[in-house]
């Protein structure tokens, strides 16, 4: 771990001993949140216990997680990590909030916070160091898998010092390994950016939602909602069909995960398996084959409720990108399946807030109503984005929009939407104020 003697251990860095030290919480309430952690299994949230105690409000308890965040990162920093273990490594993320860590043979320990990428240690790891960690933390038989395979994914959960999933791969410098964190607690649908009536049209229980983004980007954040929101009647069954962790709702419906594959064929293979136990809701991490996308429309076209991912950027694009692998004279089926069963695609981003420090969710949503229906049936996709961008747009909004609303709030920088806007002129024109003029 981090010396002491370079600016306090990781210790000090704990959201309760920067409460304390600021005076913001006495000693009794703190010891009080503590102990409604302690009986809930130590997987809810401190900061939130102390909000719902009314200890701290929610804009208090961000301006302390960014002070915290700020306070660990300047520490690794300046101190780096003494001890490249595995527990250690876990340990320095988890305290400095990090979404994800990278520990390749030669080079330093990084991590993400957010969109931003920081140098987790001042030393390097040898192949043995970084064999052992791999192995303490996948397990003995990877190393064989590794072997074999050069790519192997895994579920990791190692109680407090958290869980997510981990790739192994070999490169021309030796080995790596990418380690993700999910939440212990299913995030509330609001953090991950998902609006009130995509959630609705999901607990609605029958169709195709498509869900879209970056790859590799916030899926369990965005899924673990909509799983929780399909999952509220008791005599549902649901399955969910993907390699990392998702906290699974209690109560309720039935409600298991099942490992996706790495493959096309594989996945293929797991979702015709998981069709046949006829579950009422299947929820998919990656329908990005032409054999997935297709095993999941016809699984909607059964009366079920269907939740799949894919990557593209826009609504359109993701219309274009299920269509684009069907033959000319398959499209007319697809077509009309798709505009029978689909009810909304909601795409994400994930962009550095304007302190970047952190991310903010830019979204765009589309609601399937009789317009979006008959492009789907026989238009042209890009025609879907003049109905969102329409002022009185029922069907939902565009990204553009959401982009603009962010940094007319200040919450994210004109930069960072710019790259991500779809009609850059217009985000341009509509926030000149901003922009310097020299």
């Amino acid at each position: 771990m981090p010396s002491a003697e370079a600016g306090g251990c990781m210790e000090d860095f704990r959201l309760g001993a920067i409460l304390l030290e600021g005076g913001i919480v006495d000693e009794a309430g703190l010891e009080r949140c503590l102990a409604i952690q302690a009986l809930t299994g130590g997987g809810r949230p401190l900061g939130r216990i102390l909000v719902e105690q009314r200890l701290l409000a929610p804009a208090e308890l961000q301006r302390v997680l960014d002070l915290q965040q700020r306070q660990v990162a300047e520490h690794l920093a300046a101190t780096g990590l003494d001890d490249l273990g595995c527990a250690a490594v876990l340990a320095a993320a988890r305290a400095a909030q990090a979404d994800e860590v990278v520990v390749s043979e030669g080079r330093p320990v990084r991590m993400r916070i957010g969109c931003a990428w920081r140098q987790l240690s001042t030393g390097t790891l040898g192949g043995p160091e970084v064999w052992d960690l791999v192995r303490e933390l996948m397990g003995v038989d990877v190393l064989a898998e590794l072997a074999e395979h050069h790519f192997v994914a895994k579920v990791w959960d190692r109680g407090e010092a958290g869980r997510g999933s981990a790739q192994a791969f070999r490169h021309f410098d030796g080995v790596a390994v990418r380690i993700r964190f999910v939440a212990a607690m299913t995030p509330a649908a609001e953090a991950g950016g998902l609006p009130a009536t995509l959630v609705e049209t999901v607990r609605g229980g029958k169709g195709l939602v498509l869900v879209a983004g970056e790859r590799g980007r916030g899926w369990p954040e965005v899924l673990a909602p909509l799983v929780q929101a399909a999952s509220g009647e008791k005599e549902r069954y649901v399955v969910v069909a993907a390699d990392e962790p998702l906290p699974l709702p209690g109560g309720g419906a039935v409600v298991v995960q099942r490992r996706y594959g790495l493959s096309p064929a594989a996945r293929a293979a797991t979702l015709r398996s998981i069709v046949r136990e006829d579950p009422d809701v299947l929820v998919v991490a990656d329908v990005g084959s032409a054999e997935t996308f297709e095993l999941a429309l016809r699984a909607a076209e059964g009366g079920r409720l269907v939740v799949a991912c894919l990557d593209a950027a826009t609504a359109p694009a993701v219309l274009q990108r299920a269509l684009g692998s069907y033959s000319d004279h398959d499209l007319p089926r697809v077509r009309s399946s798709l505009a029978a069963v689909l009810r909304a695609v909601f795409v994400r981003h994930l962009l550095p807030d304007a302190k970047h420090g952190g991310v903010v969710a830019a979204t765009e949503l589309l609601l399937v109503d009789d317009a979006v229906r008959e492009i789907v049936r026989g238009g042209d996709p890009d025609d879907l984005a003049l109905l969102l961008r329409a002022e009185d747009s029922r069907c939902g909004h565009p990204l553009d929009r959401h982009l603009l609303e962010l940094v007319l709030g200040g919450r994210v920088r004109l930069a960072d939407a710019f790259d991500r806007a779809e009609d850059k002129a217009w985000l341009l024109d509509r926030t000149a104020s901003l922009v310097p003029t020299d």
